[in-house]
């Protein structure tokens, strides 16, 4: 029998290369209509290529760039983000590695949203600090998880330099109200008419923190 997850006995840690699939589906859980479209609906390689993704030691997948809450030793969720500037130079480095790993149907299918989802994604100014992931396992949803380790988001992006912590999240995923209670902003909602039609994306709202 499994202890509960809960905030009192979570610990945040560096993120290690470990339990690579319940990561994957962690990642999966934010943005899912995103990784639906991006993979087709195709959910058996999506886990494959982004368990593997989350292994390596670079890449905006990696677990390098993530902090994990750990209740003992089982993995209660992540949250992984970058200054800008790096961010633009793992992000890259991610996306050649999924496509070393595609299927031919992915790689066949890939062109005919690869320019499109981009457009859901406003830029993100040098000075500030992406939040790329932010998920807590099933089992610790409702226990402060989400609070820590977004609370240790801001702390790690202060400590960077960075004036300000910037996020895209579905609008109508329930976290936009997480967000906004965390002090976080709606700045923009952006909408992509061709892969809303295919794929069911829905808006995307670009929530903000500027960082005192």
């Amino acid at each position: 029998m499994t202890t509960p997850m809960n905030a009192d006995t979570i610990v945040l840690e560096q993120a290690r290369p470990i339990e690579p699939e319940l990561a994957a589906r962690l990642i999966y859980d934010t943005g899912a209509y995103v990784f639906d479209c991006l993979y087709d609906r195709d959910f058996e390689t999506y886990l494959r290529i982004t368990s593997n993704l989350w292994t390596r030691e670079g890449g905006a997948f990696s677990h390098v760039h993530a902090k994990a809450a750990m209740s003992g030793d089982r993995l209660a969720g992540i949250a992984l983000g970058f200054p800008q500037p790096l961010y633009a130079a793992e992000f890259g480095t991610g996306m050649m590695a999924m496509a070393e790993m595609a299927t031919p149907e992915l790689l066949a299918h890939l062109p005919s949203v690869a320019d499109h989802i981009p457009w859901l994604f406003p830029e993100v100014p040098e000075d500030a600090w992406y939040l790329l992931f932010l998920s807590a396992h099933s089992e610790a949803r409702g226990r402060g998880i989400g609070e820590k380790l977004l609370d240790d988001c801001f702390e790690r992006a202060k400590a960077a330099g960075c004036t300000a912590l910037h996020l895209d999240v579905a609008a109508i995923n329930p976290a936009v109200r997480f967000y906004e209670r965390m002090g976080m902003e709606r700045l923009a909602e952006t909408n992509v008419p061709k892969i809303a039609a295919s794929h069911g994306v829905p808006p995307h709202i670009r929530m903000v923190k500027q960082l005192g």
